[in-house]
């Protein structure tokens, strides 16, 4: 018996698959009393150090660019430098010894502005991560403007006067009862009691589309808040 002893062909490898990047996150945070005109912005931008690449893993180097990350926020000659650089830890406990360990995961630098920041200082700040290869997330914690509400979204930088998921408006939270009419688009603030039977329907006092069909549970009223005449 004659026996085929050639080698077999292997599969040819595929191409390897490139290493996740490090992320470098920056959040931008309104801060101080709303009464304060400008009100003092927070900027904090958080690079990871990755275990994965090599590239993202020098602590210094992180450093470094975090520090760069920031020249945009530098302080003018004589001015109070509000900037601030510190490590970011995790802390792990041992289960059989109780002992608490604590490792460097990150770097990150912090500014404080007057006033919300620039587009361009901004965007300064981005191309100074991209350049060193991280994937980068700047977001913006937007506030509900209404009286005193707490309320809070973050928000996409790149988002500008969007619309934040269950708000009502880029600057009003979903709490607060306001509704836009479907048709004329002017404004509303809604209040209800309990009915005993069934109420009413509200219309628009503008265009008259129905804002509240009849025959729910409660009694509605419609307070007028922003009057937009309809085209034609």
């Amino acid at each position: 018996m004659i026996r085929n002893t050639a080698a077999k062909p292997t599969a040819a490898a595929g191409p390897a698959l490139p290493l996740p990047k490090a992320r470098a996150n920056a959040l931008i945070d309104p801060i101080g009393p709303r009464t304060m005109v400008p009100r003092d912005h927070e900027l904090k931008v958080t690079l990871e150090l990755s275990g994965r690449d090599a590239r993202h893993a020098d602590k210094r180097e992180a450093s470094e660019l975090v520090r760069r990350s920031l020249d945009a926020f530098a302080p003018a000659p004589g001015d109070l430098d509000r900037r601030s650089f510190a490590d970011v830890s995790s802390s792990t406990k041992d289960r059989k010894t109780g002992t608490v360990s604590s490792v460097v995961v990150g770097v990150e630098g912090s500014v404080v502005w007057p006033g919300r920041p620039s587009a361009v200082s901004v965007s300064d700040l981005r191309a100074a991560l991209l350049a060193a290869d991280y994937v980068v997330a700047v977001r913006e914690r937007r506030e509900c403007a209404e009286g005193a509400c707490t309320s809070s979204a973050v928000v996409d930088w790149s988002a500008g006067t969007g619309i934040p998921s269950g708000w009502f408006s880029a600057a009003t939270c979903g709490k607060h009862d306001y509704r836009s009419c479907p048709k004329c688009k002017s404004v509303y603030r809604l209040t209800s009691a309990n009915a005993a039977g069934q109420a009413a329907s509200v219309k628009c006092e503008v265009c008259g589309w129905v804002l509240v069909e009849w025959g729910g549970s409660k009694i509605w009223e419609a307070e007028l808040v922003t009057r937009v005449e309809p085209l034609g």
